[in-house]
């Protein structure tokens, strides 16, 4: 179908050279034609007009501009990292000051009030919020670091869990409280008199097990190189976690920045909630269920975008940022409430880690 008409209209079957054609009689091939082999030619032909007629459709043309994007990005962000700023100022190394800062004023707030961690009310959920903090700093230890897949992957498991375990606990120890039942107008937590509600510390459950089930995928994809199917398959078993979306609350946040008077105290406060509805989206759509089928497309492992991906430096502090949002945020929230930190402050944390992100 890629021929030219007029190559197409002289081009027998097979795609052999036409015979030397005698005065007399016409070439055996040519008389054993039938009529419906006449026709299946001519519709051929007239396909290949018709396609040249008329221009492709829209879904194609959006589908060539996609792809082109993607090159462009492709090759746009190809080794970033490693890009000079200033002299020896790469963009890795101010992306990894950006998270050592942020760590670091977490760290002297809990220093300055070490009494924070000692009350038996909630002591499982301080203690194991406690742990993940250490672990999360470990995990920027690790991000420039390369070490065996094993351990890399033992480290991305544990994260989740410890995740699972820190929003658990924090619903089952402080969730029966009435200011956590009954929480603030909506969901949110960057206005300073915003409390944290029971029902999003188990919506944080759910997608704390998502981030459990997709790490599992990527290793598993790193494991699969040659097997499509089976990482296709793979793939398609990551959708049924949303079976039991229902299950779990489901907190409003664009009221934040919809409603008048709802969330949203000053107009910085505002455009960080549209700011973080739209990160979400790009999450959900792109960086989970497109990440994930890009994955099982494309080549799991050996070589390929899986085996290659969780073992990148910009997975790596993706996959930290990812899991540092999930539960900071929230502990952050407590240190505003409780006096440890200004608004002022959590505020910039805040929008550092959304720059890193």
């Amino acid at each position: 179908e890629h021929l030219p008409p007029r190559e197409l209209a002289s081009t027998p079957p097979c795609g052999r050279p036409p015979e030397a054609k005698s005065k007399s009689a016409p070439s055996s091939r040519y008389r054993t034609l039938s009529t419906a082999g006449a026709l299946k030619y001519r519709n051929i032909y007239e396909g290949v007009e018709r396609r040249q007629a008329f221009p492709k459709g829209a879904s194609f043309q959006i589908f060539e501009w996609v792809s082109r994007l993607t090159r462009t990005m492709a090759t746009l962000f190809h080794d970033v990292e490693a890009r000079l700023l200033l002299p020896g100022l790469t963009v890795g190394r101010l992306l990894d000051g950006a998270l050592a800062l942020f760590f670091v004023r977490l760290l002297l707030a809990m220093a300055a009030h070490p009494h924070m961690l000692l009350p038996r009310y909630g002591r499982t959920h301080r203690l194991t919020g406690s742990l993940l903090l250490l672990y999360l700093m470990l995990g920027l230890a690790d991000v420039r670091l390369t070490p065996l897949l094993r351990l890399r992957g033992a480290y991305d498991i544990g994260l989740s869990l410890l995740g699972l375990a820190t929003a658990f606990s924090a619903a089952r120890d402080f969730g029966s409280a009435r200011v956590h039942l009954r929480g603030s107008e909506a969901s949110g937590i960057l206005d300073e008199k915003a409390t944290v509600s029971r029902s999003e510390m188990l919506e944080h459950c759910f997608y704390q097990l998502l981030n459990l089930c997709q790490v599992g995928f990527l290793y598993a994809s790193a494991a699969l190189p040659h097997s499509r199917a089976a990482r296709t398959a793979l793939a398609a078993a990551l959708l049924l976690p949303w079976l039991a979306r229902s299950r779990f609350p489901v907190n409003s946040f664009s009221a934040n920045y919809k409603t008048p008077g709802v969330g949203g105290t000053t107009p910085l406060i505002r455009f960080l909630y549209r700011l973080k509805k739209w990160q979400y989206l790009l999450y959900k759509h792109f960086l989970l269920h497109g990440l994930n089928v890009s994955v099982a497309m494309g080549g799991g492992g050996g070589g390929g975008e899986g085996a290659a991906l969780v073992g990148t430096a910009h997975f790596r502090l993706y996959w930290l940022c990812l899991n540092v949002a999930y539960v900071c945020e929230f502990f952050m929230q407590t240190l505003v409430k409780r006096g440890y930190m200004s608004q002022r402050w959590m505020l910039v944390l805040q929008q550092t880690l959304m720059l890193v992100s």
